[in-house]
């Protein structure tokens, strides 16, 4: 479907990727629908990450801005301009880093109409905003669009359908591998919005630093009445687990998941929760035999302390 020229806004965080970054900018230069700002914000990256995709930017087609994201309230956008390369000053975790353009769209929303937030470790179709924007328009009340994600090395293999839904007695988010009318909640690698949308529920969580923000900002759409939905009229190529280690995974995973419970869920709930989540680590701690059994145990006590004492350590 031929749609008329509106803005899609494309929010990209970096930090220390800057060989993925350059290839989802390589991909979405391909786009067929052509009225697009990206926004691509740095999460304070080491120099050598900044001038590789400053090189790359300068041999580009895109037409590029460089400003830092204390500058970017005051930034007046020339017309031809589609790439804003923003640089925050601390690495301020998944929800921060990208709240930095989505905080920007929100106190200005009449410089976009739609939002898209991309994974810089995701490759994608040249259809990809047609297929989300013609979703959007199958119903008013959608709130976010997801799209499936294949593993970028076996692009044949389905790795999620693009949401999923929540284990609410175990806290546990489940990617969906079939689509359905509707999810609980939109993968974060890949949610689409109208600006109206973001205006009301607001940008990420930002409590969290990372894992769970989709979780949570998916609660708050469908709190506000929306719907969350997919297209399988497109898809994007992701490399699952290039942003970060394991024993992350297992730290933030264990204490955003009991703060989500905490904020979402009623005291019975979330108590019973509590009690399975310390017997499953106590558990864990006395069935440890070998170093790395140990390593997991112990990272599981610190986020079960740390969520506990509502501490936003950063590891």
């Amino acid at each position: 479907m031929q749609h008329e020229k509106q803005i899609v806004s494309i929010i990209l965080l970096n930090w220390n990727g800057e060989k993925d970054t350059v290839e989802c900018l390589k991909s979405l230069r391909k786009l067929d629908y052509q009225d697009y700002v990206i926004y691509l914000v740095d999460n304070d990256s080491r120099e050598s990450s900044l001038k590789y995709i400053e090189k790359y930017l300068n041999e580009s087609s895109y037409n590029s801005d460089i400003i830092t994201s204390d500058d970017l309230n005051m930034y007046q956008k020339p017309d031809d301009v589609n790439l804003i390369f923003i640089l925050n000053h601390e690495n301020a975790g998944f929800a921060g880093g990208n709240n930095v353009a989505l905080n920007y769209l929100i106190d200005n929303p009449e410089v976009t109409d739609y939002v898209l937030l991309l994974n810089n470790d995701t490759i994608i179709k040249p259809n990809l905003i047609d297929a989300l924007l013609d979703k959007l328009h199958t119903d008013e009340k959608i709130g976010f669009i997801g799209v499936p994600h294949y593993y970028y090395d076996n692009p044949d293999k389905l790795q999620t359908i693009g949401g999923g839904f929540i284990d609410i007695k175990h806290a546990e988010a489940i990617a969906c591998m079939e689509d359905k009318d509707e999810f609980d909640f939109i993968t974060g690698s890949c949610i689409f919005m109208p600006i109206e949308v973001l205006k009301q529920i607001g940008s990420l969580p930002e409590d969290y630093f990372m894992y769970w923000e989709d979780v949570d900002w998916s609660t708050n759409a469908r709190n506000h009445g929306y719907k969350l939905v997919i297209t399988t009229d497109t898809s994007i190529y992701h490399k699952e687990g290039a942003s970060i280690k394991s024993y992350k995974r297992i730290y933030y995973h264990t204490r955003n998941r009991i703060w989500y419970m905490r904020k979402y869920t009623n005291s019975i709930k979330y108590y019973k929760f509590l009690v399975y989540m310390i017997l499953f680590v106590l558990k864990t701690s006395a069935t440890a035999k070998n170093e790395d059994d140990k390593d997991y145990a112990k990272t599981l006590k610190l986020g079960l302390k740390d969520a506990l004492l509502n501490n936003k350590t950063i590891i």
